[in-house]
C-alpha cells in the first residue's frame, strides 16, 4: 500500500496554488463536484488535494493538536534551507528550524501555509557523520 494524497481544505486557491508551486509542486489535475473545487498538485511520490468551497462559511482553522504536520522530504540540508526560504518568500512563516532532529537522524525545519497548515521539509542525515 502506498499513500496516494493528502486533501486539505484552503480558503484561496489561487494563493494556496501560488504557494505550493513556489516549492515546486505542479498542478497535475482537477475537478469540481458539489461545487468544491478540487486541485491536485504534484510532487515527487504523491499528490497534495487543495478543496476550495466559495460557499462556505465555516472558518478553517488548522489544528497542530489534531493533524499535526504533512512532512516533504527532500534531497539534503541545503533542499531543506531552500524550501524554508521558498516557503517564506511566497507567504509562509516559519515555525521552527532548520535544525537537527538527533533522535531521528535528520535535518529539518516546519513552517505554516498560508491556511495555517505545518509542513515540515526533511533529510535523512543518515551516513552524512
Amino acid at each position: 500500500m502506498e499513500l496516494s494524497h493528502v486533501a486539505i481544505w484552503v480558503t484561496d486557491l489561487d494563493r494556496s496554488l501560488d504557494f505550493y508551486e513556489a516549492l515546486g509542486f505542479e498542478r497535475s489535475w482537477s475537478f469540481t463536484d458539489d461545487g468544491v473545487e478540487n486541485v491536485y498538485v504534484s510532487g515527487d511520490g504523491g499528490e497534495l488535494q487543495l478543496r476550495h468551497d466559495p460557499d462556505r462559511t465555516t472558518p478553517i482553522a488548522p489544528t497542530r493538536a489534531d493533524t499535526d504536520h504533512v512532512a516533504l522530504g527532500v534531497e539534503d540540508e541545503a533542499a531543506v534551507e531552500a524550501a524554508v526560504e521558498r516557503s517564506r518568500d511566497a507567504g509562509g512563516s516559519v515555525i521552527d528550524g532548520p535544525h537537527v532532529v538527533e533522535p531521528a537522524d535528520a535535518y529539518a525545519a516546519f513552517v505554516e501555509d498560508p491556511d495555517g497548515y505545518t509542513l515540515e521539509f526533511v533529510t535523512s542525515l543518515e551516513g552524512d557523520q
